[in-house]
C-alpha cells in the first residue's frame, strides 16, 4: 500500500485480534509472499552462476539454501482468520469476531474478555493492539504498525 490505506483496505492486513496479516511469512496474499515469488522469477536460472562464481563470491555457495528459504517464503498458505484460513486453536478472535458481527476484538463489548487462550506474550500483544486501535482509530494503528518491524 503505497498511498494512505482506507479502513477496507486495512481490513485485509489485519486481523481481528490486531495481528498484522500483510507482512507474515504464511499469509497467501500478503506482501511477502509476492515479494518472494517476485524474486524467485526474477532469480531464475542464477542458480548455475552462484555455482560458477562461488569462488570469488563464497556467499554464494550457500544459494541452494537460500532458494530453499526463497521457496518457502513464496508459498504462503495461510488465507487469514477472516477467511477461516488459521488454525490457531489458542484465538478465539479467528471465530469470535463473526459470531459479534465485528471487525476487531475492541470493538466487541465484551472486550477485554478472556475467551483467547494466547501464549502470555500474545496476550500482551493482543491487548495492546486492541488497546492502540481503540485510541487512534484502525488504520492510524495500522500505519503506525508499518514503522515497527513485523517480527
Amino acid at each position: 500500500m503505497d498511498e494512505s490505506p482506507d479502513y477496507q483496505s486495512v481490513l485485509r492486513c489485519l486481523a481481528p485480534c490486531g495481528v498484522e496479516c500483510d507482512r507474515c511469512t504464511w499469509y497467501a496474499d500478503g506482501r511477502v509472499r509476492r515479494e518472494a515469488a517476485q524474486l524467485r522469477l526474477d532469480l531464475k536460472g542464477f542458480e548455475s552462476l552462484a555455482a560458477r562464481v562461488a569462488g570469488e563470491h563464497p556467499v554464494l555457495a550457500g544459494y541452494p539454501e537460500f532458494q530453499g528459504v526463497l521457496d518457502f517464503l513464496a508459498e504462503g498458505s495461510c488465507t487469514g482468520c477472516r477467511a477461516s484460513g488459521s488454525g490457531l486453536p489458542f484465538c478465539a478472535a479467528r471465530i469470535c469476531f463473526r459470531e459479534k458481527g465485528v471487525d476487531y476484538c475492541f470493538q466487541c463489548d465484551e472486550y477485554p474478555c478472556s475467551h483467547n487462550q494466547y501464549p502470555e506474550m500474545l496476550e500482551r500483544r493482543w491487548r495492546a493492539a486492541n488497546d492502540r486501535m481503540k485510541e487512534v482509530g484502525v488504520v492510524s494503528f495500522y500505519q503506525e504498525s508499518l514503522e515497527r518491524p513485523r517480527y
